[in-house]
């Protein structure tokens, strides 16, 4: 049997889209405030990568982001390019989903995401649910966009 890879799937608007809504949601009640639009654009590109799913092996919310990144410093090798090859998918993301209620855009630069069962959503792929959960704990704890940006090597 030979096993396919649906990259359409994975890059679908839709998907994406209720994913970086998961992300908002978790983050949200992380603590209590909402992620600002920035932040968005570092999820898919993590997510989505395949050679980075051995990193989160072993990893539960108490890791933190920079115990995480010492530990695989290979995640911020070309960061940067892989966030630029997703511009367009993760803005499309929120494109669709602003348009079809899953994303709210705040006008403080914030964004929402509708509440939303994502264990039913990626039943087949726990582990790209674990990589949201993480990120989206993680990241709030940096405190500050910026901040996460700083700890991955990236300017805003």
């Amino acid at each position: 049997m030979i096993v396919a890879h649906d990259i359409y799937a994975e890059t679908n608007p839709a998907f994406c889209s209720f994913l970086l809504s998961g992300f908002c949601e978790l983050y949200n009640s992380s603590v209590a405030k909402r992620p600002e639009i920035p932040l968005i654009y570092l999820v898919l590109p993590i997510v989505l990568s395949e050679d980075l799913n051995s990193t989160f092996l072993g990893c539960n919310r108490k890791t933190g982001l920079l115990v995480w990144l010492e530990r695989n410093p290979s995640v911020l090798n070309d960061l940067t390019k892989r966030v630029n090859s997703t511009l367009g998918i993760t803005t499309e993301a929120i494109r669709f989903g602003c348009i079809s209620s899953i994303l709210i855009l705040n006008a403080d630069g914030t964004i929402d995401g509708k509440k939303i069962n994502l264990s039913r959503l990626i039943k087949n792929n726990s582990l790209s649910l674990k990589k949201i959960r993480l990120l989206s704990y993680w990241f709030s704890e940096m405190g500050s966009t910026r901040a996460t940006f700083e700890a991955m090597g990236l300017t805003l």
